[in-house]
C-alpha cells in the first residue's frame, strides 16, 4: 500500500457528490468527510485489509479506480470470493457489523486508487444525518442477505463432511436381520420384538427369502382389531419397502423421515442380509469418523496433531477395518484415509500460519493456494504415503516487497513441510514439496513451467509433469488452482507430442504376463507390489485418456466415469476397471492393516501365496484388466500418430 499525501481534498468532495448515497449529504458534511479521509493506492494482488485484523483495525473504503474483491475464509481452508468491489463503493461495510463473525478479506485485483475514510467520523455522520443513515443501514442489509445466499450455493454441494456421509452405503449401517416364521403367534412374535429391543422382524420360512414384515405397528393393529387370526402371516406387511446394500443411506433415511417408515430390510442378491430402523442413523453421528474430523479440526497445538497421524491413529485403523470388513468398495476406503489425510493437512496449514504470526512474520501477504499431488490429491491413498505437494502464489513480481514475499513463503513452506513429516508423512525423497522452489511458483511462474514442459518436456521431467498433472487444492485460495487446472488441461489436450511421451511413461512399468495374458501367480512367496503391478497402470492408463479428452477429474474412478459418459470408454470396461482398482486396494489395505497390527513397517506388497484360491483368482483378474488397459492404450496412441 502507497499513501498518497498533499492531493487537493476537493477531488474527494467533488467524487462523493456524484454517487449515491453520499448525494444526500449537505456540502459541509462533504467537506467533512473529505477532510479525515486519505488517500491511498494498492497493487495488484495485494490486500487492501486481510481476515487476521480485527474489526477495530480495520478502516472504511471508497475505492476511486480498479477492482477489488472480497474473499470469504471457510474453516475447511477454502476461500470463497462472495462479490467484486467497483469504483464508487464502499469497501469495509460489512465486517464493520459482522463484529468478526465472519472471516473477511478484501484484495485489489487490479492495481487500485481508494480514499480511505475516517470510520469513527462516518458512523458519526450517519447519527446526524437519517437519510444517509437508512441508505447505509439499508445497503448492510441487502449485502447480507446476498452474502447468505451466495455462501449457501457455493458451500451446500462442498461440505467435505456432509459429502462423506452422504455417500455412505447401507451396508456399512445395517444391522443383522431378526427372522420369524410365518407361523408363528404373534404373542410370540411381541414377546421377541420386546426381548431382542428392535423395531422388526423379517417374516420367512428359511431365513433368507423375505415374505414380508412385522413391526410395532402390525401388533398394534392385530390388538386393536381383537380377531381370532393370531398367525404372523395373517398380519405382516406383504409389500414392505426394501433396499439393496450398496445403496446410499440417505435413500432409505429419505423413506424414514418423509413416510414414517421404522423398519427397512436390506437385500441381496434377493436374499436378505440386514435391516435398518431410524437408530441405525444414529451411528451417522455416533461414527469413528466423525470423531476422527472432530479430533482434528479441534487440535490447535502440533503436538496434539502428530497423535492423529495415519500410520498411529488407532481409531482411524478401527475404522478402516470396519469398512473393509463390511465390503465397502476398496476405492472409497482409501478415499476415507484420504480425506482424513487432508484434514490434517489444512490444519497443520492454520497451525503453522499461527506460528509464523507469533514469530514476528505476520500474516501471508499475498493469496496461496496449497496444492496436493499424486495418490492424495487423486483421494487414493493407503496408509504407506509420503508427501507430494507444492504451492500456487498470486502474481507478486511487479510488488515492490517482492523481496519479502519470496522470504515469508520460503520460511511457510519449511515449516509445513517439517511439520508434515512429523504427522507421519514423510518428506518425498525426489523433492516434490512445497519448500522447493521448483513446485512453489507465481500463477504466471506455473503457467510459464507448463509450456516449457510442453516444448522440451525430456524423460527425466515427465514423471514431474505426471506427478503435477494429478494436483487438487486443499487450503487457500481455489480460484488460484482452478486458472492452473483451466490452463494446463488446454495445453495437454492439444499437445500430441506431450500425449505421446505420457503414452510411453504409462507404459515403462509392465505386468508380466504370458504371451496369451495368463499370469504366473502359483509359485511360493510371489510378491507383488500392487502399487508398482496393477494400480499404476490403470491410473496412468485413464490418466493419458482423460488427458486426451479434456477431462478435469482427477480421481481416476471420476476419470472412468467421465469416459463413460462421454463414450470414451465401453461401461463394461469401466466397470471392469473399477472392480480391479476395487481388489487392488483391498488387497494393500488388508496388508496394511496387518502389518500395523504387528507393528511392522507398512508396504504396498501382498504375498500371492498366502492369499485364498478364491483372492488369488481375483487379483488375477484385476492384473488381466490392468495389462488389458496398458495394451489398449500403447495401441491406440500409436495408430494416432500413424494417422
Amino acid at each position: 500500500m502507497k499513501v498518497v499525501s498533499n492531493l487537493a481534498i476537493n477531488d474527494l468532495q467533488h467524487l462523493l457528490k456524484d454517487y449515491y448515497p453520499f448525494t444526500l449529504l449537505t456540502d459541509y458534511q462533504l467537506q467533512e468527510m473529505a477532510d479525515k479521509a486519505t488517500l491511498s493506492t494498492f497493487s495488484k494482488n495485494e490486500f487492501i485489509f486481510h481476515e487476521d485484523q480485527s474489526a477495530e483495525e480495520i478502516d472504511l473504503y471508497f475505492l476511486v479506480s480498479g477492482l477489488a474483491k472480497n474473499i470469504l475464509h471457510q474453516r475447511n481452508g477454502k476461500q470463497l470470493s462472495l462479490r467484486y468491489y467497483y469504483p464508487g463503493d464502499i469497501i469495509g461495510l460489512m465486517v464493520m457489523f459482522t463484529s468478526g463473525e465472519l472471516n473477511f478479506s478484501v484484495q485489489a485485483l487490479e492495481d487500485s486508487t481508494v480514499f480511505k475514510l475516517n470510520k469513527r467520523h462516518f458512523f458519526e455522520m450517519m447519527t446526524r444525518n437519517n437519510d444517509f443513515s437508512k441508505v447505509i443501514w439499508g445497503s448492510i442489509g441487502e449485502r447480507t442477505k446476498s452474502l447468505y445466499d451466495e455462501m449457501k450455493n457455493k458451500t451446500s454441494y462442498e461440505d467435505e463432511e456432509n459429502v462423506q456421509l452422504l455417500k455412505t452405503r447401507v451396508k456399512v449401517l445395517m444391522d443383522s436381520p431378526t427372522f420369524i416364521h410365518p407361523e408363528t403367534t404373534m404373542e410370540n412374535a411381541a414377546i421377541v420384538l420386546k426381548e431382542e429391543g428392535i423395531t422388526g422382524l423379517v417374516v420367512s420360512n428359511n431365513s433368507s427369502k423375505m415374505l414380508g414384515v412385522l413391526t410395532f405397528r402390525e401388533i398394534l393393529h392385530y390388538i386393536t382389531e381383537n380377531s381370532d387370526r393370531n398367525k404372523v402371516k395373517d398380519w405382516m406387511d406383504q409389500t414392505p419397502y426394501f433396499v439393496e446394500a450398496d445403496a446410499f443411506a440417505f435413500e432409505a433415511l429419505s423413506f424414514i423421515k418423509n413416510k414414517a417408515i421404522e423398519f427397512i430390510p436390506v437385500t441381496y442378491n434377493e436374499k436378505i442380509i440386514g435391516t435398518l430402523s431410524s437408530r441405525s442413523f444414529l451411528n451417522l453421528q455416533d461414527s469413528s469418523y466423525l470423531d476422527l474430523t472432530y479430533n482434528v479440526k479441534n487440535s490447535y497445538s502440533l503436538d496434539l496433531l502428530i497423535k492423529e497421524g495415519p500410520l498411529v491413529n488407532t481409531t482411524l485403523q478401527s475404522f478402516v477395518q470396519s469398512l473393509v470388513d463390511k465390503e465397502s468398495y476398496a476405492y472409497e476406503v482409501a478415499e476415507v484415509i484420504t480425506n482424513h489425510n487432508d484434514n490434517l493437512h489444512r490444519q497443520i496449514i492454520k497451525l503453522t500460519e499461527n506460528e509464523m504470526k507469533s514469530e514476528g512474520y505476520g500474516t501471508p501477504p499475498i493469496n496461496y493456494c496449497f496444492i496436493i499431488m499424486g495418490s492424495q490429491a487423486r483421494h487414493e491413498q493407503g496408509f504407506r504415503t509420503d508427501q507430494d505437494n507444492g504451492m500456487i502464489l498470486n502474481d507478486y513480481e511487479h510488488l515492490p516487497n517482492r523481496t519479502a514475499i519470496d522470504e515469508y513463503f520460503e520460511i511457510f513452506t519449511k515449516k509445513v513441510n517439517h511439520h508434515l513429516s512429523e504427522s507421519g508423512f514423510p518428506e518425498c525423497t525426489g523433492g516434490i514439496m512445497a519448500k522447493e522452489n521448483k513446485w512453489r511458483r507465481s500463477l504466471t511462474g506455473w503457467k510459464n513451467e507448463i509450456d516449457v514442459w510442453k516444448k522440451e518436456l525430456d524423460a527425466e521431467e515427465i514423471q514431474n509433469f505426471t506427478m503435477f498433472y494429478d494436483f487438487r487444492p486443499i487450503y487457500g485460495d481455489f480460484s488460484l488452482a482452478e486458472i492452473i487446472r483451466e490452463f494446463v488441461t488446454d495445453r495437454a489436450t492439444r499437445s500430441k507430442t506431450l500425449q505421446q511421451l505420457l503414452m510411453k511413461d504409462a507404459i515403462r512399468y509392465k505386468i508380466p504376463a504370458h504371451p496369451f495374458g495368463i499370469m504366473n501367480l502359483k509359485q511360493k512367496n510371489k510378491i507383488i507390489n500392487v502399487k508398482k503391478t496393477g494400480l499404476t497402470q490403470i491410473i496412468y492408463s485413464t490418466r493419458i485418456n482423460a488427458i486426451k479428452y479434456g477431462i478435469h477429474e482427477v480421481s481416476t474412478v471420476k476419470r472412468l466415469d467421465a469416459l463413460k459418459k462421454i463414450h470414451a470408454m465401453h461401461p463394461r470396461d469401466v466397470e471392469n476397471a473399477k472392480t480391479a482398482l476395487h481388489y487392488l486396494h483391498f488387497y494393500r489395505l488388508q496388508q496394511n492393516l496387518t502389518e500395523l497390527s504387528k507393528n511392522e513397517p507398512v508396504t504396498n506388497e501382498v504375498n500371492v501365496f498366502e492369499l485364498s484360491k478364491e483372492d488369488r483368482l481375483k487379483i488375477k483378474e484385476a492384473l488381466q484388466v490392468a495389462h488389458r488397459m496398458q495394451q489398449i492404450t500403447k495401441i491406440s496412441f500409436n495408430r494416432n500418430r500413424v494417422v
